[in-house]
């Protein structure tokens, strides 16, 4: 389990999923790279300001976090005083994604679940089965304005809390027939993503073809294939896909 990747850069990858044209999403990538490398090279140098010894203690913290989340099932958050060792953020989570080889043990992590979480089409093609699956936790809410407000007041260069999340941030479900991946993923819609209605479809110049569903509440949906599916057999089995 490592290290939750920037809200930003999410963001960015998720805007690029959705253009339509290659040229745009040729653009797109190299400005993402482009700002990730200035964001980078910014946090370098604001983190020379920082005193040694917090340095010290919270790369051990990292560590220890990193470690205890490698032995165990569970979340952790930590807040930090300086943000610059944080690529600018003010928290990272730590054992933020479980993976799952069979579906039977991704179930069992989405009954403990108290939001709805995507299950098995039944009417996939034939020949796919079940790959791979993961459920992320979520990175921001409630839980993360408290633990950052704790933190805050506690003074200290860093503030770690356990996290038991009932609800998930993200799920990805994935099926091979041996050539083609067919992935479908559930996402927490921020403000930006819940402002969306209706549908989308896109094809990238990899030959992945997109298609989202908005405006379906807490969460959206998306899948993805290589394969030649129509986009109305993409949705038919996104929706059998999305539990009620």
């Amino acid at each position: 389990m490592k290290n939750l990747a920037s809200k930003a850069a999410i963001a960015a990858l998720s805007s690029i999923l959705l253009l339509g044209s290659s040229a745009n999403f040729a653009a797109e990538a190299k400005s993402y790279k482009q700002a990730q490398e200035e964001a980078v090279k910014k946090a370098a140098e604001a983190a020379k300001s920082v005193p040694a010894e917090a340095k010290k203690a919270i790369e051990d913290e990292e560590n220890r976090l990193k470690e205890l989340t490698k032995e165990s099932n569970d979340t952790y958050v930590m807040y930090y005083k300086y943000k610059q060792l944080n690529n600018g953020l003010k928290t990272s989570v730590y054992g933020f994604r479980f993976n799952y080889s069979s579906y039977e043990d991704y179930l069992k992590k989405a009954s403990t679940l108290k939001s709805p979480i995507l299950q098995q089409p039944s009417n996939l093609p034939g020949g796919y089965k079940f790959s791979k699956a993961f459920i992320e936790s979520p990175y921001q809410g409630k839980f993360f304005d408290d633990l950052i407000a704790e933190g805050v007041k506690s003074g200290k260069d860093f503030y770690t809390k356990k996290y038991d999340w009932k609800e998930p941030g993200r799920v990805e479900l994935s099926y091979t027939d041996g050539k083609d991946e067919l992935i479908i993923n559930q996402y927490t819609a921020d403000e930006e993503f819940a402002k969306l209605k209706g549908t989308e479809f896109s094809k990238q110049p990899d030959g992945r073809k997109y298609f989202f569903q908005y405006g379906t509440g807490k969460y959206y949906y998306g899948i993805s294939t290589k394969s030649d599916m129509s986009q109305v057999k993409m949705s038919e089995i996104l929706k059998a896909a999305v539990k009620k």
